[in-house]
Parts: C-alpha cells; structure tokens; sequence
C-alpha cells in the first residue's frame, strides 16, 4: 500500500527536484539571515547622539556678559573705567577668571584715590576701550598720570577669544601677524627713523626701551600692537641735544604710528571699532563734547601744594607758599592786580579752562609781581605757570630774596645752581638757575643778577 505522509505547516516540502532540494538545502545550513537586533540600533543610535553633543560642545564655550563695575569721573580729573566679565549661572571658565582677576588687581591700583595729595590726586586715568568681534572680546585700557614731564601713557589688554573660550597671548597675536617680538620691535624702529633722523640733520636720535604692552584683534582676525619707547639723543653722555620725549606707538597691517596724546584729537581705537554702553564711557562723551552721565563727582579742594617745594616763595606775614602748580590769593590780600586772558596760551584741558596774565606794580622786572595762571572750570581755581618778583618781601624756602649777593645764594643752593643760558627770550642777561629733573623739565628757580645782586626772581613750569 503506497501511504503518502500528510503535510503540516511544520513540514518542508521536498519537491521532486534535484535542484530545487538542493537549493533549499543550502538556505537550511547557511542560517538566517538576521537584522542587527533592535538594542544595538538603540545604542549606536545614542553614541552618535552624544558624539554630536561633544561637538556641539566644544563650538560653544561660556559666552562672558560685560558689566561696568567701575565707571568714575570726578573733577580732579581722575577716570575710571573697570569692567568685570559675569558668566551664565552655573558656567565656569578659566580664562574668565583669569581675566576677572586682571582686572581686580588693576581696579585695587586706584582704589585709593582719595587718600592722594598734591600732584597725585590729579589725573589718574583708566579709559576702557571694548570691541567685540564675531571671534574675540578685547578689552584694552590706555593707562595715564598727571606729570609736568613729557611722559606717555601706557596700555594694558587683555583679550578672550570666544570661539575657544581661552585667554589670548602676546605670542598669540604675534602668530596671526606672522612676526616674533624682535621682528615687530624692528619694524617699528625701521619705521620710526626717517622722522627720528630726518636728512639733513645735524644729530642722532634714537628710539629706547621699545617694549610691546598690549594688543587688540580686529574683525578680520588680524591684530593691532601697542607699544611704547623713548626718542632722544643716541648717548646724551655724548651729546644732549634734545630733552626727549617718550611716544605710544600703534602698529596695523605693518604700518607705525605715533598717538597723540598729548591734543587728544582722537580717540585710541576709532569709534566705529569700539563697542558702544550705557551710561557711555570716557571716548563716547569726551569726543562728542559732552559730560559723563551724572556730571563730574566734585572733589574738596584743600590748598594746592607746590610741585617742587623748593621752587616757591614765601611772603613775610603769611604761612602758605606759592610756587608752579598751586595759587593762594591770600598772600596778597592788599593787592589790586592787573589781569587779562591770554589768548594764546596752551594746551587747553577742559572746556571752559584759559589761561590768565596776573601783575601789580608793573610786573616782577618793575619791581612788583607778575605771574602767568591757568584756570581750570572744573575745579574752579588757578594754578601757577609762571611768577616774577622784583619785591624784597617774598623769600626762596632757602631764605634769598631779591637784594640778596650771588654769594649768598651760591651758599644757599651749594652745588644745585646751573649758569647755563637755557631760558633766553625773557630776560637773557645774567642769572642762575635751580631745576631738580636731569633733562630739565618741571619747576625752575631763576635769580636774575645786577652786579651780582639778585634784582629779580622767576619761578616758571617748563613743561615741554
């Protein structure tokens, strides 16, 4: 009996075919073909999701927000501006502390201001300069002090690059310029020596201690090198020719120029490159003529004190000297002064400021007192330039008064007198003179002599 078995869904079918069982035969011993099983899509898919989140990451450091924490005027002429970087809560960065730090360490160098006197008290400066860019955060700060020298300022940066949220180097910036340091001090001297040493000239001038202080980056990623240095004669121990003067040298795109700080025509970094706050700062209200928001803090105004106290006088009767730097209308209470602004003086400070002629009795060559004064709006008061006295009533710290011999103020000032001719176009006739700066910048004591009797003496300011 031919019985046939009876199919199932569990059976394979084995067809009559040697091939086709051949065929089945193989798929059978070469296994499934499976899947990747549904876990490890899940896992892959949550490791590419986290590589992306490191990326993203990495693009994206801590954003700083800048706050004005120090931002002061006042009428002494002393400005402020501090600022100090804020992160996002819960972020921390290095470089943000890093600068932060920086930046207390600078606002502690004023934080005294107040307990200053004299000459110190005055024009402290600190003006910011921030300019932000697509890439960095640059904060750079133009650093001065009253002096009667010609005297630079000086800058200090500090710069955040935000794409890598790191403190950017000296060295840094000097690789995006494609220089070392050595090379970038080369440059500007190269370029600074036609002006040094113009054709024709019948001496040397060189270019010293040229250092790099600071540097901003610009838009376009390239960056602009602060530096200062001083021009004056090659060897003064060989020739003085030129007192000197120190210079703030801006260099960009390879090119040297020389800041004028001295007119203030214009501003460090232009406007358009500077970042523009509210309340606005020192470059967004002085170049506009205005005043910084709140007006000027006002500051007590004790009597000022001489710049030298050896350059001054004293009058019989009365305590308080008077010499370049201060004035004291109390020393000439019986007085009825002759005055006129002179119109041709400068520098001009401040807005409202001139400068005034003073006399009585003729002047100082007269026999009276005559003085050159300079009034400051801010404060309201004068300052001494220049005075000239032929009365026998005022008398030097050293006790030399006009009718004194040049014997007597020889022995006065043993050693400290110059009989060079170094101030010709007033009275060029015979005198002495006292100056404590080397280059002979500052307060001078004059004592002008007729038959080697003190007729006059002069006390003037040179300051440039």
């Amino acid at each position: 009996m031919n019985q046939q078995m009876p199919r199932t869904p569990f059976s394979t079918h084995l067809s009559g075919s040697a091939r086709e069982t051949e065929i089945r035969l193989r798929n059978i011993f070469a296994g499934p073909k499976k899947r990747p099983p549904l876990p490890f899509l899940i896992l892959m898919f949550a490791i590419a999701i986290f590589c992306g989140n490191l990326v993203s990451c990495r693009q994206r450091p801590p954003e700083p927000s800048l706050l004005m924490e120090t931002q002061y005027y006042d009428s002494y002429g002393n400005y402020v501006e501090i600022p100090a970087l804020a992160l996002p809560s819960g972020q921390e960065n290095e470089a943000v502390d890093a600068i932060n730090a920086g930046l207390n360490d600078l606002r502690g160098e004023y934080a005294q201001l107040d307990s200053r006197t004299g000459t110190d008290a005055r024009e402290n400066q600190c003006l910011f300069y921030p300019s932000t860019t697509d890439r960095y955060l640059n904060l750079l700060f133009f650093r001065s002090q009253f002096t009667t020298d010609l005297n630079t300022g000086h800058v200090f940066s500090l710069v955040y690059d935000r794409k890598e949220g790191t403190l950017v180097s000296a060295g840094d910036a000097l690789a995006l310029a494609g220089l070392n340091e050595k090379a970038l001090l080369d440059q500007v001297t190269e370029q600074m020596e036609p002006e040094m040493n113009p054709e024709g000239q019948g001496y040397q001038i060189a270019l010293h201690r040229l250092t790099l202080e600071g540097f901003r980056i610009k838009a376009d990623g390239q960056p602009v090198f602060y530096l200062t240095g001083r021009m004056d004669d090659v060897d003064d121990a060989v020739l003085d020719a030129v007192s000197g003067a120190d210079q703030l040298f801006i260099w960009e795109n390879r090119a040297v120029t020389v800041y004028d700080q001295y007119s203030l025509n214009a501003p460090l970094v232009p406007a358009e490159e500077t970042d523009r706050l509210d309340p606005p700062l020192w470059n967004q209200w002085y170049f506009a003529g205005e005043e910084p928001v709140g007006g000027f803090v006002p500051v007590d105004t004790p009597s000022p004190e001489p710049y030298d106290p050896e350059v001054c006088l004293y009058r019989d009767g009365f305590s308080t000297p008077i010499g370049p730097g201060s004035w004291t209308d109390s020393m000439f209470p019986d007085f009825e002064p002759e005055t006129s602004v002179f119109k041709e003086g400068e520098p001009i400070y401040q807005p409202g400021d001139y400068w005034e002629n003073w006399s009585v009795d003729g002047g100082g060559d007269a026999g009276g007192v005559s003085a050159l004064r300079y009034y400051s709006a801010d404060s309201g008061s004068f300052s001494l330039n220049r005075m000239e006295t032929g009365r026998a009533d005022m008398v030097t710290p050293r006790g030399i008064r006009v009718g004194a011999t040049r014997e007597e103020v020889l022995a006065a000032y043993p050693g400290l007198l110059s009989d060079e001719k170094d101030w010709t176009w007033a009275y060029p006739d015979d005198y002495l003179w006292y100056c404590d700066d080397v280059n002979g910048i500052g307060p001078h004591l004059y004592f002008y002599f007729v038959n080697d009797v003190v007729y006059m003496i002069q006390m003037v300011d040179l300051f440039n």
